[in-house]
């Protein structure tokens, strides 16, 4: 895209990353996330951290898995104990603007924990138990998830080599798009996408738990 015009911040980028973002070309948006990311860290020396992000992600785009934030977190801040604002634009804008091949490979990056290119049965554990709702109390819990990752295997594990690949989870998820968050949901969903660009372009004003992220015009 066009460069923007920039903030003195902004000025501190390179023109490459500022070309691979996705954002509108009058540069509104990233303008106004500048904005909020400085409200966000007027007591962190410009550096956002983990409370606000995931209060900022739960507020703007209803993501609440604590155990993937924290993975986006991490992936994102590339193990450190906050994130720049260069960090900051570029996750908000895998999260809005990633192309299917781009979120295909983020959430599968998301999901490796152990960061070894597969995943394993104890992964998908981690990711699903929580979310798992047990209608007959009387049941084993832990045993009925197995079972339930025991049948995604079936359908992810082309190659029957006992882990899911990338190449595994690529090809299901280009077979049926709908299982692409199956064990997680990491990115926000359509109606949320709208809603919060159309925050970014001035259309509506968020108000977080502890702040207005952008006053009302």
């Amino acid at each position: 895209m066009p460069l923007p015009r920039l903030s003195s911040e902004q000025k501190k980028f390179d023109r490459t990353f500022l070309s691979s973002l996705n954002f509108d070309e009058s540069g509104i948006e990233i303008n106004r996330l500048t904005l909020i990311f400085n409200k966000l860290c007027t007591t962190n020396n410009n550096q956002l951290t983990r409370e606000y992000f995931r209060d900022f992600l739960s507020t703007l785009f209803d993501l609440n898995d604590e155990t993937i934030v924290e993975r986006l977190f991490i992936l994102i801040g590339q193990g450190e104990k906050t994130l720049s604002l260069k960090q900051f634009l570029y996750s908000i804008n895998l999260l809005l603007y990633a192309s299917y091949d781009e979120q295909i490979k983020f959430i599968f990056r998301i999901y490796d924990v152990s960061a070894d290119g597969n995943l394993q049965r104890e992964e998908l554990f981690t990711f699903l138990r929580k979310d798992l709702l047990i209608i007959n109390e009387k049941e084993d819990g832990d045993m009925i998830l197995h079972e339930f990752i025991t049948l995604l295997f079936k359908k992810f594990d082309k190659d029957h080599d006992g882990v899911i690949s990338f190449d595994d989870y690529k090809r299901t998820c280009q077979e049926n798009s709908t299982l692409i968050q199956c064990f997680g949901q990491v990115l926000p969903r359509l109606f949320r996408k709208h809603m919060v660009k159309s925050m970014l372009n001035g259309n509506i004003s968020i108000i977080s738990k502890k702040e207005k992220y952008l006053n009302e015009k």
